[in-house]
């Protein structure tokens, strides 16, 4: 049996009535890495090492043309509405603004009235200073990670404060982030409800910033002389060692034939902090090849398989409608999705026509992709402010500029993507209290912790306040734990 779910105007009507068993059996497995660049990865051909990462290249799908937005909250707004998130005012990381609009459906709303179990493990990042926003509001049953832009590997600590929880509780615990995730994510397939299907969302914050990893996945790249470039490359490697604890708990209980298992980046890798996007243009932050175009993975066993590549164009709003029909649910002729169905297009092959361009962009630096064609305006930050039209198929680097040889070409995209419909950058709720500035992770490593960036406070564990507990205590805002 199909059911057709309701457009977001008829989400609240449309959510109450639905209330239905689910109408697969396939299990969904999306994990996304945090700022790795186009070539992280060894299936690239990197000097990274991701044997996990690259089994599932060589057994399912490498999309070769996937984009995503240039920085993390958009692209993470963008896989849970299938909307470009320009269109609500996600333009830019969320930090001390609300949080992702509760007038968006989500695609965990949607799962969850088909009957699925859903869980998050990471790096959410989609609104911190009022719970409300948080995971376990927004369609997830449970939740376990980091709600800010990042944190300290050890300590977990982010702007002085202690941001690391379990289902909206604070959560005192040992451990590297990379692999603690992993080993939640194993859990949540271990432990869930065998009566429904699972969608588990994992969210690595590798290799974001601040780089810290092992000393023992350190000194495995020493052949690497940039010592940022051999941090980072730890930092992968860990996460890759987390998938394959991933990938192998599926197999023990018997689930990866019956899953739909996606890995892909959430932008471009940030070069300063050790990422190659090459032979890309670019990096995180600007809506150059190298910020927007990552990369991207998809496996279901005797569905999607065969070691192949994707050239056409997918984005990381299709995700919803995709997932939609891997999982039999009909999101009805009405749905207001940018993005689209590429289920045909991954199992059959079939060239799924956009009938629009992709808007991928953030505050200061945004692309209109339509087919071959690019067009990019203002230049990403420290640029000239030029706009620029490449032809990608012959020119994947975004070395010559056409905008003076194709000017109606130019004016017309230019066109395009001025009267896409933007909102306003969502604003707080509420004026934080007075404390650290936000926005930078810091706190301790443990004594034979390895990587830059690291400080120790005194009294670890005892002496940094516990940001994520205040501002969620504050009196405007509903205590998380009750």
């Amino acid at each position: 049996m199909r059911r057709t779910l309701s457009s977001p105007a008829k989400l609240a009507i449309g959510l109450a009535v639905f209330s239905m068993p689910a109408l697969s059996a396939t299990n969904v497995v999306f994990m996304m890495a945090d700022d790795l660049g186009w070539n992280d990865v060894g299936y690239h051909g990197s000097e990274i090492r991701t044997p996990n990462i690259d089994s599932i290249a060589q057994r399912g799908i490498q999309l070769n043309r996937y984009y995503a937005t240039p920085l993390c909250s958009p692209t993470r707004a963008a896989l849970l509405t299938g909307r470009i998130p320009l269109r609500y005012g996600v333009d830019r990381p969320i930090e001390t603004m609300g949080g992702l609009p509760e007038t968006e459906r989500l695609l965990t709303d949607v799962l969850k009235t088909a009957g699925y179990e859903t869980a998050i493990v990471g790096k959410w990042h989609l609104g911190l200073v009022h719970v409300k926003y948080h995971p376990y509001n927004r369609g997830f049953d449970t939740s376990y990670g980091h709600l800010g832009p990042a944190v300290d590997y050890w300590t977990h600590i982010w702007d002085g404060g202690h941001d690391w929880h379990r289902n909206g509780k604070v959560l005192n615990e040992e451990g590297y982030t990379t692999e603690l995730i992993g080993k939640a994510a194993e859990r949540a397939i271990s432990e869930r409800d065998t009566a429904k299907p699972l969608f588990l969302y994992v969210a690595f914050n590798a290799p974001h910033g601040p780089l810290q990893a092992p000393p023992e996945s350190v000194s495995a790249y020493d052949s690497i002389q940039n010592p940022r470039r051999r941090t980072y490359a730890a930092m992968v490697s860990e996460m890759d060692r987390a998938v394959g604890g991933i990938l192998k708990t599926l197999e023990e209980h018997e689930l990866t034939d019956d899953t739909l298992i996606v890995w892909c980046s959430d932008n471009g890798g940030a070069v300063r902090l050790g990422a190659d996007n090459s032979p890309l243009r670019g990096g995180k932050g600007g809506a150059f090849e190298g910020g927007i175009r990552v990369p991207a993975v998809v496996w279901k066993p005797g569905v999607i398989e065969g070691g192949q590549t994707l050239t056409q164009v997918m984005t990381v709003a299709d995700w919803f409608p995709t997932i939609a029909a891997a999982t039999g649910i009909d999101l009805g002729a009405d749905s207001e999705l940018d993005g689209l169905n590429m289920w045909p297009a991954l199992t059959n092959g079939e060239v799924v026509g956009r009938t629009k361009p992709y808007v991928a962009g953030v505050f200061d630096s945004v692309a209109l992709i339509d087919g071959s064609w690019k067009y990019v305006e203002p230049l990403p930050r420290g640029g000239s402010g030029v706009a620029h039209l490449f032809r990608l198929d012959k020119d994947p680097e975004e070395r010559e500029d056409l905008a003076e040889v194709e000017p109606e070409r130019f004016e017309a995209m230019r066109e395009q993507l001025r009267s896409f419909p933007r909102a306003a950058t969502i604003a707080p709720d509420v004026t934080p209290p007075p404390g650290p500035r936000r926005g930078r992770p810091g706190g301790p490593p443990p004594p034979n912790a390895g990587g830059e960036g690291a400080r120790r406070p005194p009294g670890r564990g005892g002496g940094a306040v516990d940001g994520w507990k205040e501002i969620t205590k504050a009196p405007w805002v509903e205590a998380a734990d009750r």
